[in-house]
């Protein structure tokens, strides 16, 4: 427990909000829609969807990026 980085679990858990927020946005449009057979592409659900993507592959740039803590002995 003592290894536990504060600032990946936070950016891990803003990550992890947000996908769980894009998803019930995603399914509030769709009900909304009238399901299969009421949807028609709608814009709020295609933007809906293309920011889930970006925030999924900005987490996984941030991981690749973000240097690795230094240790001190």
């Amino acid at each position: 427990m003592s290894n536990l980085d504060l600032m990946k679990a936070g950016i891990g858990l803003a990550v992890v909000i947000g996908i769980a927020l894009t998803a019930v946005a995603g399914y509030a449009l769709f009900a909304t829609f009238g399901g299969i057979e009421g949807l028609t592409v709608a814009p709020e659900l295609l933007v809906s969807v293309l920011f889930g993507g970006l925030l999924v592959a900005a987490a996984a740039g941030v991981r690749r990026v973000v240097p690795k803590p230094r240790t001190r002995v």
